[in-house]
Protein backbone atom coordinates (compact mmCIF):
# COMPACT_ATOMS: atom_id res chain seq x y z
CA UNK A 1 0.00 0.00 0.00
CA UNK A 2 1.22 3.78 -0.72
CA UNK A 3 0.98 5.00 2.59
CA UNK A 4 2.10 2.25 3.82
CA UNK A 5 5.44 2.52 6.45
CA UNK A 6 8.11 0.43 5.75
CA UNK A 7 11.50 -0.63 8.16
CA UNK A 8 15.07 -0.36 7.07
CA UNK A 9 16.45 -2.64 4.49
CA UNK A 10 17.69 -6.49 5.74
CA UNK A 11 20.58 -6.45 7.09
CA UNK A 12 20.57 -2.35 8.72
CA UNK A 13 21.24 -1.86 12.04
CA UNK A 14 18.41 -1.77 14.58
CA UNK A 15 18.16 2.04 14.44
CA UNK A 16 17.93 2.01 10.68
CA UNK A 17 15.07 -1.02 10.74
CA UNK A 18 13.15 1.56 13.16
CA UNK A 19 14.23 5.09 10.68
CA UNK A 20 15.74 6.75 13.55
CA UNK A 21 19.45 8.10 14.53
CA UNK A 22 21.63 6.38 16.96
CA UNK A 23 21.28 9.38 19.38
CA UNK A 24 17.37 9.45 19.41
CA UNK A 25 15.78 9.17 22.53
CA UNK A 26 13.27 6.32 23.78
CA UNK A 27 10.22 8.55 23.37
CA UNK A 28 11.22 9.05 19.77
CA UNK A 29 12.44 4.96 19.27
CA UNK A 30 8.42 4.37 21.15
CA UNK A 31 6.90 6.64 18.57
CA UNK A 32 8.88 5.13 15.39
CA UNK A 33 8.33 1.45 16.87
CA UNK A 34 4.72 1.98 16.99
CA UNK A 35 4.01 3.48 13.73
CA UNK A 36 6.13 0.93 11.84
CA UNK A 37 4.51 -1.67 13.75
CA UNK A 38 0.80 -0.60 13.18
CA UNK A 39 1.98 0.21 9.22
CA UNK A 40 3.71 -3.45 8.92
CA UNK A 41 1.21 -5.51 10.64
CA UNK A 42 0.42 -8.84 8.54
CA UNK A 43 -3.15 -8.23 9.66
CA UNK A 44 -3.00 -4.95 7.31
CA UNK A 45 -1.02 -6.83 4.51
CA UNK A 46 2.47 -6.29 6.20
CA UNK A 47 5.02 -9.29 6.01
CA UNK A 48 5.79 -11.27 9.17
CA UNK A 49 9.36 -11.02 8.17
CA UNK A 50 9.21 -7.13 8.15
CA UNK A 51 6.60 -7.30 11.30
CA UNK A 52 9.13 -9.18 13.48
CA UNK A 53 12.76 -6.99 11.87
CA UNK A 54 10.20 -4.16 13.40
CA UNK A 55 9.83 -6.29 16.64
CA UNK A 56 13.11 -7.39 17.10
CA UNK A 57 14.99 -4.02 16.70
CA UNK A 58 12.45 -2.42 19.57
CA UNK A 59 12.95 -5.48 21.88
CA UNK A 60 16.79 -4.64 22.02
CA UNK A 61 16.35 -0.94 21.89
CA UNK A 62 13.73 0.04 24.19
CA UNK A 63 15.83 -1.50 27.59
CA UNK A 64 18.84 0.81 28.63
CA UNK A 65 20.49 -2.21 29.34
CA UNK A 66 20.43 -4.28 26.34
CA UNK A 67 20.96 -0.68 24.02
CA UNK A 68 23.91 -0.26 25.85
CA UNK A 69 24.89 -3.52 25.25
CA UNK A 70 24.05 -3.04 21.65
CA UNK A 71 25.71 0.22 21.18
CA UNK A 72 29.10 -1.24 22.69
CA UNK A 73 28.75 -4.01 20.12
CA UNK A 74 28.38 -1.60 17.03
CA UNK A 75 31.12 0.40 18.10
CA UNK A 76 33.00 -2.42 18.91
CA UNK A 77 32.64 -3.98 14.92
CA UNK A 78 30.26 -6.84 16.59
CA UNK A 79 32.89 -8.52 18.70
CA UNK A 80 30.72 -8.22 21.44
CA UNK A 81 33.92 -7.04 23.96
CA UNK A 82 32.20 -4.05 25.55
CA UNK A 83 32.41 -4.25 29.98
CA UNK A 84 29.69 -5.84 31.88
CA UNK A 85 27.41 -3.76 33.35
CA UNK A 86 27.03 -3.57 37.44
CA UNK A 87 23.16 -1.48 36.47
CA UNK A 88 21.16 -4.70 38.13
CA UNK A 89 23.13 -4.03 41.40
CA UNK A 90 21.22 -0.51 41.87
CA UNK A 91 17.77 -1.66 41.65
CA UNK A 92 15.31 -2.32 44.59
CA UNK A 93 11.89 -4.56 43.90
CA UNK A 94 9.25 -2.83 45.50
CA UNK A 95 6.09 -4.01 47.19
CA UNK A 96 4.02 -2.69 44.22
CA UNK A 97 5.75 -4.12 41.47
CA UNK A 98 8.02 -1.11 40.77
CA UNK A 99 11.58 -0.22 40.79
CA UNK A 100 13.95 2.39 42.26
CA UNK A 101 17.30 2.83 42.81
CA UNK A 102 18.41 2.20 46.25
CA UNK A 103 20.84 5.58 47.65
CA UNK A 104 24.37 3.33 47.43
CA UNK A 105 25.90 0.75 45.56
CA UNK A 106 27.71 -2.52 46.83
CA UNK A 107 30.30 -3.21 44.38
CA UNK A 108 32.53 -5.34 46.42
CA UNK A 109 31.15 -8.46 46.25
CA UNK A 110 30.17 -11.17 42.97
CA UNK A 111 29.53 -14.11 42.81
CA UNK A 112 31.61 -16.88 40.94
CA UNK A 113 30.08 -17.89 37.70
CA UNK A 114 28.32 -14.24 37.25
CA UNK A 115 31.39 -12.80 35.42
CA UNK A 116 30.44 -14.31 32.09
CA UNK A 117 28.69 -11.85 30.21
CA UNK A 118 26.85 -12.08 26.90
CA UNK A 119 28.70 -12.86 23.68
CA UNK A 120 28.03 -10.20 20.23
CA UNK A 121 25.36 -12.88 19.22
CA UNK A 122 23.26 -12.41 22.27
CA UNK A 123 21.99 -8.25 21.00
CA UNK A 124 21.99 -8.92 17.47
CA UNK A 125 18.38 -9.03 15.82
CA UNK A 126 16.74 -12.27 16.88
CA UNK A 127 16.87 -15.04 13.95
CA UNK A 128 13.94 -17.09 13.71
CA UNK A 129 13.85 -20.82 12.97
CA UNK A 130 12.55 -21.59 10.86
CA UNK A 131 11.94 -18.71 9.21
CA UNK A 132 8.27 -16.87 10.06
CA UNK A 133 7.07 -17.56 6.49
CA UNK A 134 6.38 -20.85 7.17
CA UNK A 135 3.48 -21.19 10.15
CA UNK A 136 4.86 -23.78 11.77
CA UNK A 137 5.55 -25.11 14.13
CA UNK A 138 4.09 -22.20 16.08
CA UNK A 139 1.91 -19.08 15.19
CA UNK A 140 3.22 -15.99 15.01
CA UNK A 141 1.52 -14.38 18.18
CA UNK A 142 3.06 -17.50 20.34
CA UNK A 143 6.63 -16.93 18.82
CA UNK A 144 6.42 -13.16 19.63
CA UNK A 145 5.32 -13.85 22.97
CA UNK A 146 7.75 -13.64 25.60
CA UNK A 147 6.58 -15.31 28.74
CA UNK A 148 4.54 -18.61 28.45
CA UNK A 149 2.43 -20.36 31.34
CA UNK A 150 0.48 -19.15 34.51
CA UNK A 151 0.57 -20.45 37.53
CA UNK A 152 -2.56 -21.66 39.17
CA UNK A 153 -4.31 -19.99 42.03
CA UNK A 154 -5.73 -22.38 44.51
CA UNK A 155 -6.51 -20.03 47.33
CA UNK A 156 -9.82 -18.14 47.89
CA UNK A 157 -8.62 -14.71 50.28
CA UNK A 158 -6.28 -13.23 47.55
CA UNK A 159 -2.73 -14.33 46.28
CA UNK A 160 -0.12 -16.42 48.75
CA UNK A 161 3.13 -16.40 49.49
CA UNK A 162 4.09 -18.80 47.35
CA UNK A 163 1.80 -16.62 43.84
CA UNK A 164 3.89 -13.32 45.21
CA UNK A 165 6.90 -15.20 45.10
CA UNK A 166 6.18 -16.60 41.61
CA UNK A 167 5.08 -13.01 40.21
CA UNK A 168 8.45 -11.53 42.04
CA UNK A 169 10.53 -14.09 40.13
CA UNK A 170 8.94 -13.84 36.66
CA UNK A 171 9.38 -9.52 36.89
CA UNK A 172 13.33 -10.07 37.72
CA UNK A 173 13.77 -12.29 35.14
CA UNK A 174 11.80 -10.31 32.58
CA UNK A 175 13.68 -7.19 33.62
CA UNK A 176 17.22 -8.59 34.13
CA UNK A 177 17.21 -11.47 31.55
CA UNK A 178 14.49 -10.78 28.48
CA UNK A 179 15.45 -7.32 28.54
CA UNK A 180 19.16 -8.18 28.24
CA UNK A 181 18.64 -11.15 25.62
CA UNK A 182 16.14 -10.09 23.42
CA UNK A 183 15.99 -13.78 21.80
CA UNK A 184 15.27 -15.31 25.39
CA UNK A 185 11.85 -16.38 26.43
CA UNK A 186 10.62 -17.63 29.30
CA UNK A 187 7.95 -20.32 30.42
CA UNK A 188 6.18 -20.88 33.95
CA UNK A 189 5.48 -23.99 35.56
CA UNK A 190 7.10 -26.40 32.85
CA UNK A 191 6.47 -30.56 33.06
CA UNK A 192 9.72 -32.25 33.18
CA UNK A 193 8.22 -35.25 31.35
CA UNK A 194 6.58 -35.46 27.95
CA UNK A 195 3.07 -35.32 28.21
CA UNK A 196 1.08 -38.93 26.92
CA UNK A 197 -1.26 -39.95 24.82
CA UNK A 198 -4.60 -41.83 25.74
CA UNK A 199 -6.57 -44.52 23.46
CA UNK A 200 -8.49 -41.37 21.74
CA UNK A 201 -5.71 -39.61 20.72
CA UNK A 202 -5.73 -37.05 23.59
CA UNK A 203 -2.53 -35.41 24.82
CA UNK A 204 -2.77 -35.88 28.50
CA UNK A 205 -0.02 -34.33 30.85
CA UNK A 206 2.24 -36.25 32.43
CA UNK A 207 1.10 -35.39 36.38
CA UNK A 208 4.74 -35.37 37.19
CA UNK A 209 7.67 -32.80 38.70
CA UNK A 210 7.57 -30.11 36.91
CA UNK A 211 10.19 -26.72 36.76
CA UNK A 212 9.06 -23.49 37.90
CA UNK A 213 10.54 -21.00 35.55
CA UNK A 214 12.56 -22.02 32.35
CA UNK A 215 14.68 -19.72 30.30
CA UNK A 216 15.48 -20.81 26.61
CA UNK A 217 17.74 -18.91 24.46
CA UNK A 218 19.09 -20.25 21.47
CA UNK A 219 20.21 -23.79 22.11
CA UNK A 220 20.51 -22.99 25.63
CA UNK A 221 18.04 -23.32 28.89
CA UNK A 222 18.19 -22.42 32.58
CA UNK A 223 15.91 -24.01 35.04
CA UNK A 224 15.01 -21.49 37.80
CA UNK A 225 13.99 -22.61 41.61
CA UNK A 226 13.35 -19.42 43.57
CA UNK A 227 13.26 -19.21 47.50
CA UNK A 228 12.46 -16.25 50.02
CA UNK A 229 14.80 -16.12 52.82
CA UNK A 230 13.85 -14.50 55.81
CA UNK A 231 17.51 -13.74 56.94
CA UNK A 232 20.53 -10.65 55.37
CA UNK A 233 23.02 -13.32 55.36
CA UNK A 234 22.55 -17.07 54.41
CA UNK A 235 25.18 -19.99 53.61
CA UNK A 236 25.81 -23.10 51.29
CA UNK A 237 28.21 -25.87 51.17
CA UNK A 238 27.29 -27.04 48.25
CA UNK A 239 24.12 -29.08 49.14
CA UNK A 240 22.67 -27.60 51.93
CA UNK A 241 21.39 -23.92 52.39
CA UNK A 242 21.24 -22.26 55.74
CA UNK A 243 19.75 -19.40 56.89
CA UNK A 244 18.80 -18.24 60.29
CA UNK A 245 20.26 -21.44 62.05
CA UNK A 246 18.49 -23.91 59.97
CA UNK A 247 18.55 -25.65 56.72
CA UNK A 248 16.22 -24.35 53.93
CA UNK A 249 14.66 -27.26 51.56
CA UNK A 250 16.04 -27.14 48.31
CA UNK A 251 14.82 -29.37 45.39
CA UNK A 252 17.34 -30.81 43.24
CA UNK A 253 17.08 -28.53 40.50
CA UNK A 254 20.14 -30.36 38.90
CA UNK A 255 18.27 -32.92 38.47
CA UNK A 256 15.29 -31.17 37.23
CA UNK A 257 17.85 -29.64 34.53
CA UNK A 258 19.15 -32.89 32.82
CA UNK A 259 15.72 -34.57 33.25
CA UNK A 260 14.14 -31.53 31.34
CA UNK A 261 17.06 -31.68 28.75
CA UNK A 262 16.39 -35.57 28.46
CA UNK A 263 12.84 -34.92 27.50
CA UNK A 264 13.55 -32.30 25.49
CA UNK A 265 16.05 -34.11 23.28
CA UNK A 266 14.23 -37.05 22.59
CA UNK A 267 11.22 -35.18 21.94
CA UNK A 268 13.16 -32.56 19.27
CA UNK A 269 14.85 -35.66 17.50
CA UNK A 270 11.61 -37.49 17.21
CA UNK A 271 10.14 -33.78 15.65
CA UNK A 272 12.66 -33.46 13.29
CA UNK A 273 14.63 -36.60 12.43
CA UNK A 274 18.11 -35.60 13.72
CA UNK A 275 19.68 -35.16 17.22
CA UNK A 276 20.02 -31.63 18.43
CA UNK A 277 22.48 -30.99 21.61
CA UNK A 278 21.64 -28.64 24.26
CA UNK A 279 22.69 -27.01 27.18
CA UNK A 280 20.49 -26.45 30.28
CA UNK A 281 22.18 -24.95 33.23
CA UNK A 282 20.26 -24.53 36.55
CA UNK A 283 19.75 -21.42 39.05
CA UNK A 284 18.46 -21.25 42.89
CA UNK A 285 17.56 -17.32 43.15
CA UNK A 286 17.03 -16.23 46.90
CA UNK A 287 14.50 -13.25 47.27
CA UNK A 288 14.67 -10.53 50.52
CA UNK A 289 11.65 -9.65 52.31
CA UNK A 290 12.32 -6.15 51.90
CA UNK A 291 12.54 -6.17 48.12
CA UNK A 292 16.45 -6.07 48.09
CA UNK A 293 18.43 -7.64 44.97
CA UNK A 294 21.75 -7.68 46.51
CA UNK A 295 20.46 -9.59 49.69
CA UNK A 296 20.60 -12.40 51.04
CA UNK A 297 24.26 -12.15 50.92
CA UNK A 298 25.49 -16.06 50.59
CA UNK A 299 28.95 -17.29 52.53
CA UNK A 300 29.62 -20.00 49.86
CA UNK A 301 32.15 -23.11 50.58
CA UNK A 302 31.21 -24.71 47.42
CA UNK A 303 30.30 -21.84 45.06
CA UNK A 304 30.06 -22.09 41.44
CA UNK A 305 27.46 -20.80 38.29
CA UNK A 306 24.90 -22.22 40.06
CA UNK A 307 25.24 -21.67 43.31
CA UNK A 308 21.95 -20.07 44.76
CA UNK A 309 22.47 -16.37 44.98
CA UNK A 310 20.59 -13.07 45.76
CA UNK A 311 18.29 -12.35 42.88
CA UNK A 312 20.10 -9.51 40.86
CA UNK A 313 23.01 -11.65 40.83
CA UNK A 314 21.72 -15.09 40.01
CA UNK A 315 19.80 -12.93 37.15
CA UNK A 316 22.88 -12.04 36.05
CA UNK A 317 23.91 -15.39 36.62
CA UNK A 318 21.38 -16.90 33.68
CA UNK A 319 22.53 -13.92 31.11
CA UNK A 320 25.94 -15.39 31.73
CA UNK A 321 24.53 -18.87 31.28
CA UNK A 322 22.58 -18.20 28.05
CA UNK A 323 23.97 -15.20 26.62
CA UNK A 324 27.76 -16.78 25.92
CA UNK A 325 26.09 -19.79 23.31
CA UNK A 326 27.09 -18.22 19.67
CA UNK A 327 23.50 -18.79 18.72
CA UNK A 328 21.90 -16.49 21.77
CA UNK A 329 20.11 -14.30 19.22
CA UNK A 330 18.62 -18.11 17.61
CA UNK A 331 14.84 -18.09 18.43
CA UNK A 332 14.14 -21.78 17.69
CA UNK A 333 10.37 -22.31 17.06
CA UNK A 334 10.52 -26.05 17.03
CA UNK A 335 12.05 -26.02 20.83
CA UNK A 336 9.63 -23.11 22.20
CA UNK A 337 6.55 -25.48 20.76
CA UNK A 338 7.64 -28.36 22.27
CA UNK A 339 8.20 -25.80 26.28
CA UNK A 340 4.80 -24.70 25.58
CA UNK A 341 3.50 -28.63 24.79
CA UNK A 342 4.60 -29.28 28.52
CA UNK A 343 3.57 -26.19 30.59
CA UNK A 344 0.74 -27.38 33.16
CA UNK A 345 -0.97 -24.15 32.61
CA UNK A 346 -0.80 -22.76 29.08
CA UNK A 347 -1.54 -19.24 29.20
CA UNK A 348 -4.88 -18.14 27.01
CA UNK A 349 -2.61 -16.57 24.38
Amino acid sequence: MSNQSSPGVPGADLYGVLGVPPESDLKTIRIAYRRLARDNHPDRGGSAEDFHRIQAAWEVLRSAESRAAYDRTRRDGGTGTGESTDDVDAVRYGPSGTWAAPSGRNRGSSERGAQRTASGAAHLPPEYRPALSDPRPLSLSLTSQRVHGEFRSHGLFGRSRVQRRHERTIEVLQRHVLDELPAARLFNDVHLDAPTVDRRGRRRSSGGERAEHVVVCGDRLTVVFALEVPTPAASWDGQVLRAAGRSLALPDVGAQARRLRETLTQRLLDERGHEVVLTVDHQVMLHSPDGSLLSPVVEASRGGASAPSAAGRAARAIVGQLGTSPRANVVDRHLLGVLRDQLASPDET
